[in-house]
């Protein structure tokens, strides 16, 4: 797929050669396709993009150090190749307004770039102790439900302070919420309950106002509440609060995602801006001989297997198909969704024997062009099965 978007920016480049400004954007795209994928993280004043961001980017994991993160969408140099879309509420209004222009027709089929993230899930039902379990309980709702939702990879509750928080949670802040955890709690329950409450100067014990905020401040009140009880139940140390905070936060689901929807297809994404940005600039500013481009365009297009792929995981996964249980999962998996390599997506070691991923291969594609192929299945069930032998047809293709 790189080599034919390469292809056609080269003889787009060759077409306005005499053009400095649409030189300059088409060798910017040759550039970004070497270049880590771009993600942004895009929403509303106050949804706690810098914070998210921030707590992704201080992670030492594999999974995401290939991505460069982008607190908002920058200008034209930092186009994104893919968007954690951030929302305080599943409301209709913002759910609309955290969906993109629709853009070109190629635009609109390969949409499958974005995730949705209910950003400060600690504050869904009052902050309560439980809140985090029901953010994650509405956000899967949604994602099965809401026609507003269909058009992401996930939709994920995240708690982004507390993830931050816990990420670089540091020795003396553990000592303190540790100090407050050993108050008994019938002497510490009523001064937990809001902010105001936790730094009324009244507030028994030697601890400083100022120093009372600043926890408030780093974690959130839901976020002081949380460490105090997982330090009563066996978070002794600053290791394991850390551990536990970040796990409940919901930053390691969304970490997943970015890694299997996003940089498992990074190279697929990285082609879509191209196409999008030369198709762009092609309907601007038309030359002769142009339009021999804008059909190699649409041919590539039609065949770009990549984003029909990321879009039937999304249904498969949102609910939004008739397969589920075992069919379902062989499904997600063959289509990519725990990697792109053969034997990821025949659920084979990554040692395996290519003979016996090849002789996996074969039996997959037997089983799902039967599914393609039978007349007592609805159109959009054998059309999905379809996309399946397709993909399954891709990896032994591998092995001629």
């Amino acid at each position: 797929m790189t080599q034919d978007v390469r292809d056609l920016v080269s003889a787009a480049a060759g077409l306005y050669r005499d053009d400095p400004r649409a030189s300059a954007v088409l060798h910017d795209c040759l550039d970004r396709l070497e270049q880590p994928l771009r993600v942004a993280f895009a929403g509303a004043p106050s949804s706690g993009k810098t914070t998210l961001a921030a707590a992704l980017g201080e992670w030492p994991t594999r999974a995401l150090r290939d991505l460069v993160l982008l607190d908002d969408p920058g200008p034209a140099d930092e186009v994104p190749d893919a968007t954690v879309r951030l929302v305080r509420h599943l409301e209709p209004d913002e759910l609309a307004a955290a969906h993109p222009p629709g853009g070109s027709a190629f635009a609109r089929q390969s949409a499958v770039n974005s995730v949705l993230v209910l950003s400060r899930a600690d504050e869904v039902g009052a902050g309560r102790i439980d809140a985090l379990l029901t953010a994650k309980q509405l956000a899967r709702r949604a994602w099965r439900e809401d026609p507003l939702c269909t058009g992401f990879l996930g939709v994920i509750a995240v708690a982004g302070q507390l993830a931050y928080g816990g990420r670089s949670l540091r020795d003396d802040e553990f000592d303190l919420l540790a100090a407050f955890a050993a108050v008994p709690r019938e002497e510490l329950e009523r001064h937990v309950l809001s902010v105001d409450s936790f730094t009324d100067p009244a507030f028994p014990g030697p601890i400083p106002v100022e120093t009372r905020r600043s926890l408030v401040e780093r974690f959130g009140m839901f976020g002081v509440r949380l460490a105090l009880t997982l330090i009563r139940t066996g978070c002794d140390d600053r290791v394991k609060l850390s551990a536990e905070l970040v796990r409940r936060s919901g930053l390691g689901e969304l970490r997943d995602t970015l890694a299997g929807c996003f940089v498992a297809r990074a190279e697929a994404l990285k082609a879509r801006t191209a196409i999008i940005r030369l198709e762009t600039l092609l309907a601007a500013h038309p030359r002769p001989g142009g339009d021999r481009l804008v059909s190699r365009v649409e041919r590539f297009a039609a065949a770009a297997h990549d984003f029909r792929e990321l879009r039937l995981i999304a249904d498969i996964r949102g609910g939004r198909t008739a397969l589920s249980g075992e069919p379902a999962e062989e499904a997600v998996r063959l289509l990519g969704a725990q990697g792109t390599a053969p034997a990821d997506r025949l659920g084979l070691e990554p040692d395996a024997d290519p003979e016996d991923i090849y002789e996996a291969g074969l039996d997959a594609l037997r089983r799902w062009r039967h599914e393609a192929e039978r007349p007592d299945r609805p159109h959009a069930e054998r059309a999905a099965a379809h996309v399946v032998v397709r993909s399954t047809e891709g990896l032994l293709a591998l092995f001629a």
